[in-house]
């Protein structure tokens, strides 16, 4: 991000990823740190552009998404008809397709103790026809040849199972290979060349390699070479050309296998991020579709006319906090394994511009770690294709393509093509945002649709239009730029007027954020015209909010005062904090108050191979969990924090296992179990609507498992309420705010506490907590002291309190007069979820509350919501994050 001044600010870098939540600042000698929570996130689930709302995200990813919405409630489907159904073992891998000779169609699964021989020629009538054991292994991969199918796995000793299946109703098991490695984790065949690649090789403990094995005996494989020089996790092979995915180093490699004996590499590549579990070219092999496999990993889409430029020109994600398996390429259409965001499938007519047309969702829980869709196996003729959930089995699909393809083009009409422009089919599941070629494409269901197309600082346009089955359209837009203004103004405090320095301005729903520099002084530039609820902040003092009207290309000023917050606690002196609880179990990474030394994570994690785990011994069966701990890394990045939060001098705060200078990640995180820190009791008797302030840090590198950081209130240190439930790495300073009242009535010993755990094997858990304040919003000052911040009385709907919310969420329309309004609570697809208001609203402010439930009184899922209010005319827009 590029260095933002000390009285000035930086828009959002064009093509990054709309920023989830908060706005990084950047100080002297501090962190970069973030200020309070505002999620600005957009509109789906089947996936378009990334527009969820928590700055973590632009922080993990350096450019642009494509993000689809995700339905309200799992297991939803999109233009995706399930034909059967299958669930006969504990535990399951990937799947496969195998076609007889004669036309047969069977699915080959993998399950944690063997493989399962499925007939699927008539789907709907599916059986299992054969049952082949295997060591007990969470991971069991299977490849087709000829009448024969070679299925690896990671059990020490289970080398290449060879099944014959000239009689596909009665499968044999013939041999196992196991000829210079005895377990491997991935497989691919060129049936053309008659050679099977073997990657991820290892005889008992030693890595042995990518082998390629000559398949012109089918039955006695022949080692004919390899690649030794790194890890190849998966490949995919083009004629003399191969794609190998060095997963562990982050690298694309591009090999020569003209000859297997004496391969040479061609090019390499990485990029930010990079974590290559899979990869696989477009039909016509210009375009190479590459899966990072780690939290939050994207598919990016590379150009490769010239494999020796190779840029990447498209970064796509179903749902920010999901892992993306692999993608499998079949004539037009990119079938991908999207883990616990199912299957997802991708019309590639444009192979630059891939559009999500279809998905089924087997998973139900929650989105993010290794489960759900391992396997999506695309190559039956007849249509049919197969997916493999690791909890629940084999399931067989037929796609339903009932959608036209919308081009739209957005573009400036000075400057030409236009990223970062949001294009939505309103009230649907589709939301792209423009990249690098300013241009998006939609799959559009037969009928009229009502495009809107945005991007701050420019006047949205609405667009109608009419799509056919089938059709091919496009549009061009042109966005006109607005006229800018820079508001300008000082933060002081109350107590003297003395201007402070290392104050967070932001203007609500905008990516626009500064700090102000010494003497108060603050300037920020690039807001357009309009009516902005802008808030100061700072450590220790009482946030403040209010309206602030802007004229376009008029610069105006707006000066704020800010009052002390009632207690506060910098965290650089001991004010009676215990540092443990009974309960407590970590081993490592217990909390302490210290001046923080960060550590980071400088490329993805190095491969790290233990042996055998207890499921591959042969006598358990693991949960329905892709349990691969080194694939389950963040990228590069910070871990634990090297600064403290607090502006100004200082540097203490309370981290989890303070480190040594030099140490990598993971040396003295939490492990073994949680660690507890909790605050001394609080008087909070006199208040009337108390509320608790502070800055925290969160690291963890499986999301979706049982590592969380959670936050706890109590009014008698015995009895305690959930008020936050992190259950996602956000590796910066972000503010958490809430209400006391919503959780516990205020006593004179109210206390949080802060969990910090590390559950899950092979985990790194960091956390960190400062500036922790006490203030009682009752007492908080409007300071409405600028007689330009305040407009004309007009309507005004608040942002969502809190932001995210666990429990309930609420927001205020403020009426001018009596009006009708309609405020309702909507899903990132578009659909009504709950509605809030519907009829005669009175003058001033009315209070809306939603408690996460659906209009059935269901509670809803983890993810982005948007609460539309409609009230004289005017139509606004807030977005929330609910988390469980």
């Amino acid at each position: 991000m590029p260095p933002r001044s000390r009285t000035g600010c930086v828009p959002r870098r064009p093509g990054t990823a709309r920023q989830v939540g908060c706005k990084i600042k950047k100080r002297s000698g501090k962190n970069r740190r973030l200020s309070g929570w505002r999620p600005d996130l957009a509109h789906t689930r089947a996936f378009r552009i990334i527009h969820v709302d928590r700055a973590f995200l632009t922080l993990l990813f350096g450019a642009a998404l494509i993000w689809s919405a995700p339905p309200a409630h799992a297991q939803g489907s999109k233009n995706v008809t399930l034909l059967a159904h299958l669930n006969q073992h504990p535990g399951y891998s990937a799947c496969w397709s195998y076609v007889h000779p004669d036309g047969r169609e069977y699915a080959i699964l993998g399950t944690t103790d063997g493989t399962a021989i499925v007939n699927v020629t008539n789907p709907a009538a599916s059986y299992e026809v054969a049952f082949i054991p295997g060591l007990g292994s969470l991971w069991r991969e299977m490849k087709q040849y000829r009448t024969y199918v070679y299925v690896s796995t990671e059990a020490q000793g289970g080398g290449i199972q060879i099944i014959d299946m000239a009689n596909p109703e009665l499968p044999q098991l013939r041999s196992v290979y196991a000829t210079g490695f005895n377990h491997e984790h991935t497989l691919e065949v060129d049936s053309t060349r008659a050679l099977l690649f073997c990657n991820g090789t290892r005889l008992d403990a030693a890595q042995t390699g990518m082998r390629i094995l000559s398949l012109a005996d089918p039955l006695n494989p022949v080692d004919v070479g390899g690649y030794t020089a790194d890890y190849v996790h998966d490949c995919f092979p083009r004629g003399d050309t191969l794609f190998a995915s060095s997963i562990y180093n982050g690298i694309m490699r591009v090999l020569n296998i003209a000859n297997p004996a004496a391969i040479t590499e061609i090019t390499s590549w990485t990029y930010p991020k990079a974590f290559t579990h899979s990869a696989e070219t477009s039909k016509d092999g210009k375009y190479l579709y590459v899966c990072d496999e780690l939290n939050y990993g994207t598919m990016k889409v590379f150009d490769i006319h010239d494999l020796m430029a190779h840029p990447q020109i498209m970064e796509i994600t179903v749902n920010p906090l999901a892992i993306v398996h692999n993608i499998h390429v079949k004539a037009d259409t990119g079938f991908v394994a999207y883990y616990t965001e199912g299957i997802r499938l991708f019309d590639l007519s444009d192979a630059t511009l891939p559009a999500e047309f279809g998905y089924y969702d087997t998973y139900a829980g929650f989105s993010g770690g290794f489960h759900g869709v391992w396997e999506i196996a695309p190559r039956f003729p007849s249509g049919t294709f197969v997916a493999s959930d690791m909890g629940t089995g084999l399931y067989v699909f037929r796609t339903n393509p009932n959608y036209g393809i919308l081009k739209v083009r957005v573009v400036d009409p000075t400057t030409g093509l236009l990223p970062g422009a949001d294009v939505t089919a309103m009230g649907e599941t589709d939301s792209t945002r423009t990249q690098g070629s300013g241009a998006v494409r939609l799959a559009l269901s037969p009928g009229s649709h009502t495009l809107r197309v945005k991007k701050f600082g420019y006047t949205s346009v609405i667009w109608p239009v009419s799509m056919a089955k089938g059709a091919h359209d496009s549009i061009l837009v042109t966005l006109q730029p607005e006229p800018l203004a820079t508001v300008t103004g000082v933060a002081r405090r109350s107590s003297d007027s003395a201007g402070l320095e290392g104050a967070d301005l932001e203007m609500e729903d905008t990516p626009l954020g500064v700090e102000s520099a010494a003497g108060g002084a603050y300037s920020m530039p690039g807001v357009p015209g309009g009516v902005y609820s802008m808030t100061c902040d700072r450590a220790g003092y009482v946030p403040i909010t209010r309206l602030t009207a802007v004229q376009p290309g008029m610069d105006r000023t707006a000066d704020f005062t800010l009052h002390k917050a009632a207690w506060y606690d910098s965290c650089d002196a001991d004010r009676g904090w215990s540092l443990s609880a009974a309960g407590d179990n970590a081993v490592t990474g217990i909390w302490e108050r210290a001046d923080p030394v960060g550590t980071s994570q400088a490329t993805a994690a190095p491969a790290r191979h233990l042996g055998p785990s207890v499921y591959e011994a042969g006598s358990l069966h693991p949960a329905a969990k892709h349990e691969e701990p080194p694939e389950g890394t963040l990228g590069s990045g910070p871990v634990q924090p090297e600064d403290d939060h607090t502006p100004g001098a200082g540097g203490f705060c309370f981290v989890t296992g303070n480190s040594i200078p030099g140490n990598p990640p993971g040396t003295n995180d939490v492990d073994g179990g949680k660690t507890t820190l909790t605050t001394p009791a609080l008087n909070m008797v006199a208040m009337a609507d108390p509320y608790v302030r502070f800055a925290r840090w969160f690291y963890m590198n499986s999301p979706g498992e049982p590592d969380s950081f959670l936050i706890d209130v109590s009014a008698n240190g015995l009895t305690w309420a959930n008020v936050r439930s992190i259950l996602t790495s956000d590796p910066a300073w972000r503010h958490e705010t809430f209400r006391v009242r919503d959780y516990i009535t205020p006593t004179s010993t109210v206390r949080v506490r802060f969990i910090a755990q590390d559950q899950a094997p092979e985990g790194i858990v960091e956390a960190a907590v400062d500036d922790f304040e006490l203030y009682d919003a009752a007492q908080t000052p409007a300071g409405a002291s600028d007689p330009q911040t305040t407009p004309a009385p007009q309507i005004t709907v608040s942002a969502p309190r809190p932001n995210p919310a666990a429990r309930s969420a609420s927001l205020t329309l403020t009426l001018p007069a009596p009006a009708r309004a309609h405020v309702a609570v909507y899903d990132l697809a578009g659909r009504k979820v709950r509605t809030l208001l519907e009829g005669q609203a009175t003058a001033g402010p009315t209070t809306l509350v939603w408690d996460g439930k659906d209009a059935l009184g269901r509670g809803v899922s983890s993810g982005v919501y948007w609460i539309r209010a409609a009230a004289g005319g005017r139509v606004f827009e807030r977005k929330l994050v609910w988390v469980r």
